[in-house]
């Protein structure tokens, strides 16, 4: 069986910390310090300081989290949306109707989100679907699919949007997708496909992007040199954390 020893000295059978990884709870609070991922190695870029300041679990409820999941839970799992989520036909989060519904205990286990949230989202959907390439990529593969492995030695966590046989498939959205190529640097997305090309073994990352404006979409493959830089960044941000952390 094969095993895998976390950051904070544990071990784990691999396929039985895969299996915990489905639960978003676990996956953004106790991996988020017992894993390093390519979201810390953008804290460990800036600073040793930003990475600690990082650790504690994230709040899943925060905006770009909770608008994330909705748009994958939407585009990947169309049929679990009613098991996920319960939505108000409401104005705000401040309105009685969403708090009254927070606190309905007959709605335990469900995200609340509002009815102007779903709609937004099915847009961004359906600018993906259609697409025909964007559709395709995402035609026939395994979605929301966790995954943990040593990446230079070190425990990293990730979860893919979709698995292909050749390929990862990972959905982005961004105001401004003509900045994209800047963006792809900026954000370290070329982090995150040397990343989970090497935990998932896919030797091809595609980004699927979508502009939340203008509702237009393009198709990506990182390159050969994207993946070096990748590679580059993710070394220096490891080379960091053992410097400030140990391990």
């Amino acid at each position: 069986m094969e095993t895998i020893k976390l950051l904070d000295g544990t071990d784990w059978a691999v396929d039985d910390l895969v299996e915990k990884m489905h639960d978003n709870e676990f996956y953004y609070g106790y991996l988020n310090k017992a894993c390093l991922s390519s979201s810390s190695c953008k804290k460990l870029l800036e600073g040793i300081d930003s990475y600690l300041g990082s650790t504690e679990p994230l709040d899943s409820n925060m905006k770009p989290l909770r608008e994330g999941r909705l748009i994958h839970v939407s585009l990947l799992e169309k049929d679990k949306i009613d098991d996920y989520y319960h939505f108000v036909d409401v104005a705000t989060r401040r309105n009685k109707g969403y708090k009254e519904a927070v606190k309905d205990p007959s709605l335990e286990g469900k995200e609340i989100m509002l009815s102007k949230e779903k709609v937004w989202a099915e847009g961004i959907v359906d600018a993906v679907l259609d697409n025909p390439t964007a559709n395709d990529l995402f035609t026939g593969g395994e979605y929301e699919i966790p995954g943990v492995g040593y990446v230079q030695g070190i425990p990293f966590r990730a979860k893919a949007d979709c698995l292909r046989d050749d390929r990862i498939v990972d959905l982005k959205t961004t105001s401004d997708i003509d900045s994209w190529y800047y963006n792809m640097d900026l954000y370290n997305y070329d982090a995150q496909a040397y990343i989970y090309m090497t935990i998932f073994k896919r030797k091809m990352f595609t980004f699927v992007i979508v502009d939340k404006k203008t509702l237009k979409v393009k198709t990506y493959d990182a390159t050969p040199d994207d993946i070096q830089r990748g590679y580059e960044k993710v070394s220096e941000a490891i080379g960091n954390y053992i410097e400030g952390v140990g391990f």
